[in-house]
C-alpha cells in the first residue's frame, strides 16, 4: 500500500504493483496491506488498485514461487499450501485453488507456515497471517477471489476502487517480470510461456471457471485475453 497526495494504492500480489509502486512518490504503507488496513488519517483518499486475467495471474503465481527461491522454494501462500512439495502447474494450482484434498493434518502443517500477525515492513512476501489461511481454506473460493476480496473488499463490498487492467499496462517496464531478467532475483532460470492457456487442461479450465466465476463475471475476463 502506498499513500500519495492524490490517492492510495493497494497491491494485489502479481498484478504489476511492484512496478506501479515504484513509479509512484508516496508513502509505504506496508507491503500488500489491505484496504481495511488503510490508516485512519488516509481514510479519505480514493483508493486504486490492479487486476489481471485470472488465467493468466495463476501462471504468474506458480512461476513466481518456481523462481523466487529456485527451485520452488518461494515462502509464498501456494507453498505454504503444498507445504512445500513440488509438483507440475496443473497439479500445483488444482491443489491451491481446491484445498478439499487436504487433511487435517495437511491443514495443520499449513498453518504452521504462517506468521501470527503482520510484518508492514517485509516488501517481497504474501504477508498474510494463520488467520487470513483459515479463512482462505474455509471460504470455498478461488485463491484469486478470496486474495481480491481480502485485498479490496471493505464492509463486505468492493465497489469504491478504481481498477487497472493490467492487460492495458504491458508496455510498461516490468520490475518483478517472470522471464528474463528479475529486478529482485536476476536471470530467470524458469521462465514462463506468455501465451498462458497453453499451461492448462479443460479439468483445470473448468476449475477455474468454477472457483472464481464472482471475479471473472466482475470484470467480464475471457479465457484467452
Amino acid at each position: 500500500m502506498i499513500a500519495t497526495d492524490k490517492f492510495i494504492f493497494i497491491h494485489l500480489f502479481r498484478t504489476g504493483g511492484t512496478t506501479v509502486r515504484n513509479s509512484l512518490n508516496g508513502k509505504m504503507l506496508g507491503s500488500h496491506r489491505p484496504r481495511s488496513l488503510i490508516p485512519k488519517e488516509y481514510s479519505h483518499l480514493p483508493v486504486v488498485g490492479n487486476i489481471r486475467n485470472p488465467f493468466d495471474w495463476y501462471v504468474s503465481v506458480y512461476y513466481h514461487c518456481l523462481n523466487f527461491r529456485y527451485p520452488m522454494r518461494t515462502p509464498t501462500f501456494i507453498n505454504f499450501i503444498l507445504d512445500f512439495k513440488s509438483y507440475d502447474f496443473k497439479e500445483s494450482i488444482r491443489r491451491l485453488v481446491d484445498t478439499s484434498w487436504m487433511t487435517p493434518d495437511d491443514k495443520e502443517r499449513c498453518l504452521s507456515h504462517f506468521p501470527l500477525s503482520y510484518d508492514w515492513d517485509t516488501t517481497y512476501t504474501d504477508n498474510l497471517r494463520q488467520t487470513e489461511c483459515q479463512s482462505y481454506l474455509t471460504s470455498g473460493r478461488g485463491y484469486l477471489s478470496w486474495l481480491f476480496n481480502y485485498m479490496y473488499q471493505i464492509n463486505g463490498n468492493t465497489d469504491g476502487v478504481t481498477y487497472n487492467r493490467l492487460e492495458n499496462l504491458r508496455d510498461c517496464y516490468k520490475l518483478n517480470a517472470t522471464s528474463g531478467i528479475n529486478s529482485v532475483f536476476g536471470e530467470i532460470k524458469e521462465p514462463r510461456n506468455f501465451d498462458y492457456m497453453k499451461y492448462y487442461d479443460d479439468d483445470l479450465i473448468e476449475l477455474i471457471l468454477q472457483k472464481d466465476k464472482d471475479y471473472i463475471k466482475k470484470f467480464n475476463y475471457s479465457i484467452a485475453e
